[in-house]
């Protein structure tokens, strides 16, 4: 038997729910665009725009269901080193396993609590903790990006920096000439 699709469903209050009726006569797929992810998904590590999600959801062992799919996502935020406005993207697969209440163990990873009298299932939670851990810590707006001056703030990708060189911070003489760094070291030096 193959799954029934749904279309995209129109933005909604509760736009990261699915309905369980019918889900006992096979799997069920969505496809739906969260269009206003920090109200919808709760706190979130960038401030995406949306979140596009494709679900799988079909009954597992008992009372439990299993979601499972697919989600993309677009941020634009500064670049960490020159500050200009940088799109970023965010896809994942994801998985997850919904069990009673009492089923669930405090701590289990992948499983939530599934309130089997809603007929909702509630994917928030599961598509929230994907965003967290796929979106980059740093953002960049190229590998190579120059930066701002640190004295001038002047984008050095932009133009040249006429700042003059900072000056040697003397709690650091002390170990210019020690060779820390900047020795070389052949083969037969290394023990």
């Amino acid at each position: 038997m193959s799954p029934r699709r749904a279309s995209r469903s129109p933005a909604s209050a509760e736009p990261a729910r699915i309905g369980l009726a019918g889900l006992d006569a096979g799997p069920l797929e969505r496809a739906f665009r969260v269009e206003t992810p920090d109200e919808s998904l709760g706190p979130l590590p960038l401030p995406f725009e949306y979140v596009d999600v494709e679900v799988e959801v079909r009954r597992a062992d008992g009372a439990a269901v299993r979601a499972r799919g697919t989600l993309g996502a677009r941020a634009t935020v500064e670049c960490r080193r020159c500050l200009e406005p940088t799109r970023v993207g965010v896809r994942a697969t994801w998985a997850a396993l919904y069990r009673p209440p009492g089923r669930v163990t405090p701590g289990e990873e992948g499983v939530w609590a599934l309130d089997a009298g809603s007929g909702e299932l509630d994917l928030a939670g599961p598509i929230r903790e994907e965003l967290w851990v796929n979106a980059p810590a740093f953002v960049e707006c190229s590998r190579d990006c120059a930066g701002l001056c640190p004295t001038c703030g002047v984008r050095l990708a932009e133009q040249a920096c006429r700042c003059p060189p900072p000056e040697p911070d003397a709690r650091w003489a002390a170990l210019e000439g020690s060779g820390g760094g900047s020795a070389r070291v052949s083969e037969g030096d290394i023990p």
